[in-house]
């Protein structure tokens, strides 16, 4: 038997977390057929995506990595069963990053450079050339959404539990995560849903719709149609 619990994401875990998203996502519309035509084929490759994302992100401490782990009452080994990733914007957001004298400020920047180089070494062939980094491209555009009143929020970047793991409350409790901070300091928490997860966010508590991550002129997201921004506000002492 094993329970699951919710803590900190590791650096140790980046390989278990890209693997639980490249699961989640797989038959995503966006994050599959318009990225990763030819997942198929090179089904492992998938992984290569969101593990060179988590290499740079995690260094970022705007960001808050959560992982849900299974862990054998027996053996004490923990397996990765679900993944979120929580990031503060705005103002709430500058707070976090660390001072301009702290040696690991500069880790994103060298995150990245290792990213491409290893990119280069490595390419991704599951992914289409020119979408693979579309999401980059769209962000100028739909992430201006995230301003004036909006603009402090806690925002749910990505959630994904293992296909094996879905369907019992996994997803909700790291939801729920971010919920508590954005209560906690009065701030909007807010997160773009993929196609067909709009009724569980809903459910976890982002009760207001507005905008979407395929909308604004010029988005590369356009044609995807999908990506509907869902919110909730809390006033300081709700």
């Amino acid at each position: 038997m094993s329970e699951v619990n919710i803590r900190f994401a590791r650096y140790t875990d980046l390989p278990s977390i890209a693997r639980v998203m490249g699961r989640a996502f797989f038959d995503d519309d966006l994050f599959g057929d318009i990225i990763h035509p030819y997942r198929k084929q090179y089904p492992e490759d998938v992984n290569l995506y969101w593990l060179r994302r988590a290499y740079v992100n995690f260094w970022n401490y705007r960001w808050r990595w959560l992982v849900a782990v299974t862990k054998d009452v027996s053996t004490g080994k923990e397996d990765v069963v679900g993944v979120a990733q929580w990031e503060r914007l705005g103002a709430g957001g500058d707070k976090l990053e660390c001072a301009v004298y702290d040696p690991r400020r500069y880790m994103t920047q060298l995150s990245s450079v290792f990213v491409s180089l290893h990119s280069l070494m490595y390419p991704n062939r599951a992914s289409h050339p020119q979408n693979e980094d579309i999401l980059e491209r769209a962000y100028p555009i739909f992430g201006t959404v995230w301003s004036g009143d909006r603009a402090e929020s806690w925002y749910l970047e990505w959630l994904a539990v293992h296909p094996d793991h879905q369907g019992k409350g996994i997803g909700q409790k790291l939801a729920q995560w971010g919920l508590d901070r954005a209560q906690e300091e009065g701030v909007w928490a807010s997160v773009a849903s993929t196609r067909g997860k709009e009724p569980f966010y809903q459910k976890c508590g982002f009760i207001e719709e507005y905008w979407s991550a395929s909308s604004g002129e010029g988005n590369p997201l356009g044609e995807w149609g999908s990506g509907r921004i869902f919110w909730r506000r809390f006033g300081k002492g709700d």
